[in-house]
C-alpha cells in the first residue's frame, strides 16, 4: 500500500475514533487498532495525536473556504450563493458524518480548538462570507443598515446551529429536508420571520 493511501487510511481511523470517544479520549494506540496498522506507523506518519487532529481539522478549514471562494467569485445571483453555503454543509452531513461531527463537538463548541490559531480559522471563515454580504449589499439583495459583519454572524449561526442539530441528535438527512432546509434557512436570512 502506497504512503498516501496508508495516510488516508489512518485519517479515516482517526476521523471515526474521534467521533465515538471524543479528542480527548481518544489514544494513538485506538486509531492504529481501528485502521489496522501498527501504532509506529501511526506516530511515523503524524508523530502525535495533536498532529493528526490538526491535519484533519485543518482539511474541513481548506474545503470550507474553498467553497466559500468559489461562491464569492460566483456569478450565480446572490440567492444561490447562500443556498450554495447551506448546502455544502448538508453534503458534508450526508457524505462526511464523522468530519462534520468533528467539526461540531470538538471544534466549534470545544475550548480546546478556542486557542489563537483555531480562532483565527473561525474568523477567515466568517471574513470570507462577510464579502459574500457585502457583494450582496452592493447589488442590493440585502439591506444596507446592518453591517456585513454582522450578517455574516447571523447567515453562518443559522447554519451552525442547524447541523449542530443534526450532529448530536443523529438525525436523518433525505432529499425532501434538505431543500427544506436550504429554503427555510435563506427565507428567514433574507425575509425574516415575521408573518406577512
Amino acid at each position: 500500500m502506497a504512503k498516501k493511501d496508508k495516510q488516508e487510511l489512518i485519517i479515516d481511523a482517526a476521523l471515526a475514533v474521534f467521533r465515538e470517544k471524543g479528542y480527548s479520549n481518544t489514544r494513538m494506540a485506538d486509531i492504529a487498532m481501528r485502521a489496522g496498522v501498527s501504532y509506529g506507523l501511526v506516530y511515523h506518519y503524524f508523530g502525535s495525536k495533536e498532529v493528526l487532529f490538526d491535519v484533519i481539522v485543518e482539511g474541513w478549514w481548506n474545503s470550507y473556504y474553498q467553497m466559500l471562494e468559489e461562491q464569492k467569485c460566483s456569478v450565480s445571483d446572490f440567492e444561490e450563493k447562500l443556498a450554495n453555503i447551506v448546502r455544502f454543509f448538508l453534503y458534508m452531513y450526508a457524505n462526511k458524518p464523522d468530519l462534520i461531527s468533528i467539526f461540531v463537538t470538538e471544534v466549534s463548541r470545544s475550548s480546546i480548538y478556542h486557542t489563537a490559531r483555531g480562532l483565527a480559522k473561525f474568523r477567515k471563515s466568517l471574513a470570507l462570507c462577510e464579502e459574500i454580504m457585502a457583494d450582496g449589499q452592493k447589488q442590493g439583495f440585502l439591506r444596507k443598515d446592518i453591517g456585513p459583519h454582522y450578517m455574516a454572524y447571523f447567515f453562518s449561526g443559522a447554519i451552525e446551529a442547524f447541523i449542530s442539530i443534526l450532529v448530536l441528535g443523529n438525525e436523518p438527512l433525505n432529499k425532501a429536508r434538505e431543500e427544506r432546509t436550504v429554503n427555510g434557512i435563506i427565507q428567514i436570512f433574507l425575509n425574516g420571520a415575521l408573518a406577512k
